[in-house]
């Protein structure tokens, strides 16, 4: 090898090795300056859903996104709240986007069934006979509560001492069935029953307690606390929390696949942290697993 020949392969060399340098400087600089949350958004495992699912990029749950401070749209008509936004992340954690397709109650269950969503993100109580149709994952914990007008004169400690009351539910809910027994219960001793009036929404329950079409209503422990603290002047519980009972994600049955995904990414979103923010963010306290 000349002289010529040689000083030029230690200059090739010697360009190469600044040339990586640089790349090493270049990425190095670019992670000091990308914000921590991001990076450990990067650091995650991502959870690999069902392939459909991967293909399209998005999953569909199925809500009533009508019971505050879980779910409910926001002043620009955007479903938010704790469950939106629990789902929100699940998606997340799996690389997918979400599509929010809003039902009365009743029809959660048979439009999960006719597979018009992937999923229910609601408040679903995790009940034996539940269980004999959908799949379900554990997410929080929820009770019933009788809430009546502030004025009310009205003291009861189970829905039985409700006998001959005008009192709203919201349709398929289990105080709704809840009521319903309590009613077999009350025809069966002699009593009078309780007049129950049978409403879409949770909200249109509160609504007519408000305007007077009502004397009581009875609906989540977490619904009661949301409209009473909108309206502490107007609304006040009666008696104690009771029926409290798990609640859960549903799912198809036999569905394992997403089942799985979903669960670890629950799991997931327990480890680090987040869970707890959403609980503490939407005044969730108590009802968390």
């Amino acid at each position: 090898m000349d002289h010529k020949t040689s000083l030029s392969h230690r200059l090739g060399r010697l360009r190469t090795l600044a040339s990586r340098r640089a790349v090493v400087a270049t990425a190095l600089l670019g992670a000091a300056l990308i914000p921590g949350g991001i990076m450990a958004a990067f650091a995650q495992q991502r959870i690999a859903p069902p392939a459909a699912l991967a293909a399209k990029g998005t999953i569909t749950y199925c809500a009533t996104i009508d019971n505050p401070p879980r779910a409910f749209h926001d002043t620009q008509q955007r479903p938010t709240g704790f469950e939106v936004e629990l789902g929100t992340e699940i998606a997340a954690r799996m690389g997918l986007r979400v599509n929010w397709v809003q039902l009365k109650f009743v029809g959660l269950v048979p439009a999960l069934q006719a597979r018009q969503c992937d999923a229910l993100m609601q408040e679903l109580f995790i009940r034996p006979e539940r269980l004999e149709v959908i799949d379900m994952i554990p997410f929080s914990r929820t009770g019933q509560r009788i809430v009546t007008t502030k004025t009310s004169t009205l003291r009861a400690s189970s829905l039985d001492d409700l006998s001959g009351r005008k009192m709203a539910v919201p349709n398929g809910t289990t105080i709704h069935t809840l009521a319903l027994e309590a009613n077999a219960r009350l025809k069966a001793a002699g009593r009078p029953e309780i007049n129950l009036v049978v409403l879409p929404t949770t909200t249109e329950t509160f609504q007519q307690l408000a305007t007077g079409q009502i004397e009581v209503l009875g609906t989540t422990t977490t619904a009661a606390s949301y409209y009473i603290g909108l309206r502490p002047n107007d609304f006040r519980p009666e008696g104690n929390p009771f029926g409290l009972i798990l609640t859960g994600i549903g799912l198809q049955k036999g569905n394992g696949e997403l089942g799985e995904a979903m669960k670890r990414s629950f799991e997931a979103i327990v480890t680090d942290g987040t869970y707890r923010k959403l609980i503490e963010k939407w005044n969730m306290q108590g009802s968390e697993l």
